[in-house]
């Protein structure tokens, strides 16, 4: 599988020069069409034109293209150091205009000094100071517009790649969180399928039947059936509203609220407003399967299942706490995470960047509590993506 890290390796310094030689012929070849270009008009609306390609030719790629082959690998890390992304092109393109303000300041002042002690110059100009050429050279020749085309040409070649990988990561993520939700599917399905749930409810239904209470029992295996028919639906839908996943988890905890009876509690606390929320799919019923089979399943007594959503500062809240048997957390060097629990961290960290909170805590014998915090997205169109 191709990581993100294996796309920003940067280019070696063979594939470099490679590009920088490239990018440097296309600008002299785009020099030479031009003074071609040139020379052409001149000759079609002056008359008695002198055609002089050759002079102008000579003098375009001593103090244009010449500066820029001197320049080309200081262009080159500049473009590295301050990559364009569609997140920060503004900002970069401010900088970018910058460094091609020093980058000409600083070729062009070259090139007045050499004009002005080492060329001929009438007596006109033998008047000026070194530095006072600048200016004329800059836009009394053109050379900053030659200079601007020049270091975009530099810059958005350098950049194509960045778009490139862009382009390929986002790619790559689809296929990383459609692969996640099926591992999220597929995992919930094994735990759900496992035989000590349908040994439990088929146990309960079976009672049920014993005790002539064919509603009940007749209930229980249509919840049975609507669960398992919802956990196998074929689904590539990477976001739901929070109501269905809820749903979702409501078919799971009405099974296990028969099989438990009177010693489960569970208490549902829903803001009607985080409920059209949307929120990644399947990504609570790994963490309320964890509270029922390491925490209420393994607790005797009564035990006690709270679920509550919210929405505050414009962040989705999800609390999931139970005062089951508990285990052993972070805090303590024994705690390995479980792979419903590994899964759903990894699953936000693609899809927010760091722009969530997932925290597990409790103790062995007090419980755990899992607190979720999200940006609160209402349309997924919307959504900025994020890369990890």
């Amino acid at each position: 599988m191709i990581t993100m890290q294996q796309l920003s390796n940067k280019p070696d310094k063979q594939t470099a020069l490679r590009n920088v030689v490239i990018i440097l012929v296309a600008v002299w070849v785009g020099l030479l069409f031009y003074n071609l270009l040139s020379q052409f008009s001149g000759m079609l609306t002056i008359h008695n034109y002198q055609p002089d390609f050759w002079s102008r030719m000579h003098v375009m790629t001593l103090k244009i293209w010449l500066p820029w082959v001197v320049l080309s690998p200081l262009v080159f890390l500049l473009a590295r150091r301050f990559p364009v992304r569609p997140e920060n092109w503004v900002r970069l393109a401010v900088i970018h205009m910058l460094l091609l303000l020093a980058l000409s300041l600083l070729a062009v002042s070259v090139l007045s000094f050499h004009y002005h002690f080492r060329e001929e110059m009438n007596e006109v100009m033998k008047t000026y100071q070194p530095w006072q050429h600048i200016g004329h050279f800059l836009f009394g020749d053109s050379l900053f517009l030659y200079n601007a085309i020049i270091y975009t040409v530099f810059i958005a070649s350098f950049n194509i790649r960045n778009f490139h990988q862009l382009a390929q990561q986002r790619e790559l993520d689809s296929v990383r969180l459609n692969s996640q939700l099926q591992e999220a599917q597929l995992h919930a399905l094994k735990m759900q399928i496992n035989p000590h749930f349908l040994f439990n409810t088929l146990n309960v239904i079976s009672v049920l039947v014993i005790k002539q209470e064919t509603e009940k029992a007749t209930e229980m295996i249509d919840r049975l059936g609507n669960f398992f028919r919802a956990t196998l639906e074929e689904t590539n839908a990477q976001w739901v509203p929070l109501a269905e996943e809820l749903q979702t988890v409501g078919q799971y905890l009405a099974i296990e609220q028969v099989r438990f009876g009177d010693r489960l509690k569970i208490t549902e606390s829903y803001l009607p407003e985080a409920l059209s929320m949307q929120v990644p799919a399947m990504i609570l019923q790994p963490l309320i399967e964890n509270a029922m089979q390491h925490g209420i399943a393994e607790q005797e007594g009564e035990c006690e299942l709270r679920i509550e959503t919210s929405v505050q500062a414009q962040r989705l809240v999800v609390s999931i706490q139970d005062n089951g048997a508990g285990c052993r957390f972070h805090d303590d060097p024994a705690f390995i995470e479980g792979i419903g629990i590994k899964n759903v961290r990894s699953r936000l960290q693609q899809i927010f960047g760091d722009d969530f909170v997932f925290k597990l805590t409790g103790a062995v014998g007090r419980g755990a509590h899992v607190y979720i915090e999200l940006p609160a997205i209402t349309d997924t169109r919307k959504k900025r993506w994020i890369r990890p």
